[in-house]
């Protein structure tokens, strides 16, 4: 059943209110959808799925893979793009690059049609108009309608190397933040300059994790118990973080959200109100769903979009539209929530992302790739009983469960619960990151039985 927080998010909301995104839009089901990136024009989402094909190396025998479709909210078109994830639009919309697995960036038309294949070597890359900026090896290049222009060189010693070093560019391209990992637990982070190449330490003791904002070049940083927010004027905003601000989010014009987010309930959606906080200080609230993936307002501000739990292993794509209220929209909604039919027990998927590797062989656990500060939620519900920092595995968050059963969640990069914090059954505990030995965003979920490893799946 669903259960309801102690004041209603919905009683709050007003019609005509932007930042309450309430009422559920009709959209086409893209079976097993976990990450979506808009268009410029918010008329469009890359999607990408999983799809389960046929494999007899899997202990399984399949494997998922990932798939990726453009879906039109607007005339609910779907145009298959094949395998493939990480989309990035063009700010124009007339080019889309992502990556087929094992494959140079693709970058294609709106229409689907091959553009170009272009060799890069650190999977974030970034369109500023119809320009591609992305790293090849030492070398800050730029992609234009066929042609490539080396920018810079950057200093051979911080070249990036993919996964060691992490890059992300700034919204603009003008910047770009690496992290290199070490297999102690440290890492150093850099802010550069795509101009000159020109790389300088970036100041943040005990920082675990850095996101730009989605427009301009403010950075955000988290630590373990605090967030700020800085741009590169020098000014620099500050907040502490409990319960109810350790989830972050952005509004479509680059405001940042702070709240909590209600437990995933397979089947059904709750809603959540967040704080926003800009220069100016924290204005009205946002009124949003508890999806767990995702989680993108449209550029034009008018929809937001993620994923949620429809049962406790596949996770769908819903949208909602946001300004558009009305009382019988909150009546429907409230009634809606007021009670899940058939929820199932047992363990849920703990991440909006794909398994990469089923435990088999030496492997002790299930892979589960997912974007770069993907929500994790607990698997059930328990106690949390280990967070920190342990070799091979990097940052883990653990959770007792009952009868002796144990889930841990590894390579993340922040901790959203401490030890001895009593947790339910989808309630965030961690941020995907890439700490420890790995090839890429994910988490590798391992559950033991009376300290004994035993497969996720059978639970």
């Amino acid at each position: 059943p669903y259960t309801s927080v102690p004041e209603d998010p919905l009683t709050h909301v007003k019609p005509g209110d932007m930042l309450a995104c309430v009422t559920r839009e009709n959209i086409p089901q893209i079976p097993a959808a976990f990450d979506a990136k808009w268009s410029p024009d918010s008329t469009k989402l890359a999607v990408t799925r999983i799809s389960h094909e046929p494999n007899r190396r899997m202990i399984t025998g399949y494997e998922e893979v990932q798939r990726l479709s453009i879906v039109d909210v607007t005339t609910g078109q779907v145009h298959e793009l094949g395998q493939g994830h990480k989309p990035v639009w063009s700010d124009t919309g007339t080019y889309l690059a992502y990556w087929p697995d094992g494959d140079d960036l693709r970058v294609v038309r709106a229409d689907g049609r091959l553009a170009a294949i272009v060799p890069s070597t650190e999977p974030s890359v970034r369109f500023v108009g119809d320009d591609l900026y992305y790293f090849y090896k030492d070398e800050l290049r730029v992609w234009h309608d066929g042609l490539v222009i080396t920018i810079v060189h950057v200093d051979p010693e911080l070249e990036p190397r993919y996964p060691q070093d992490d890059v992300y560019f700034s919204a603009d391209a003008e910047r770009f933040a690496m992290t290199r990992y070490y297999s102690d637990g440290s890492a150093d982070r850099y802010l550069g300059v795509t101009t000159t190449g020109v790389m300088t330490p970036l100041a943040a003791d005990g920082a675990v994790f850095t996101e730009w904002s989605p427009v301009g070049k403010s950075l955000l940083v988290r630590t373990t118990s605090d967030v700020s927010l800085r741009d590169l004027a020098g000014d620099l905003w500050s907040k502490t973080l409990d319960v109810t601000t350790r989830i972050h989010g952005w509004t479509a014009d680059g405001r940042l959200l702070l709240g909590s987010l209600t437990a995933e309930t397979p089947g059904a959606i709750a809603f959540d109100r967040s704080n926003v906080y800009s220069k100016s200080g924290i204005g009205a609230p946002a009124t949003l769903p508890n999806l767990f993936g995702v989680r993108a307002f449209s550029p034009d501000g008018r929809y937001f979009a993620g994923t949620f739990l429809a049962d406790r292993l596949t996770t769908m794509l819903a949208m909602f539209s946001c300004g558009s209220a009305t009382p019988d929209v909150l009546r429907a909604e409230t009634a809606a929530r007021a009670h899940v039919s058939s929820v199932e027990g047992g363990f849920i998927r703990p991440a909006s992302g794909a398994i990469s590797q089923f435990m088999q062989g030496s492997h002790t656990g299930l892979d589960i790739s997912a974007p770069y500060g993907t929500l994790l939620v607990a698997a059930d519900d328990g106690v949390v009983d280990e967070v920190g920092w342990v070799a091979v595995g990097g940052r883990r968050v653990c959770v007792m469960h009952a009868g002796a059963l144990e889930s841990c969640y590894y390579h993340t990069s922040v901790p959203l619960v401490n030890i001895g914090e009593r947790v339910v059954r989808g309630q965030p505990v961690a941020l995907v990151g890439m700490t420890g030995f790995t090839a890429g965003p994910h988490t590798h979920f391992e559950v033991k039985l009376d300290d004994r490893i035993v497969d996720p799946l059978s639970y």
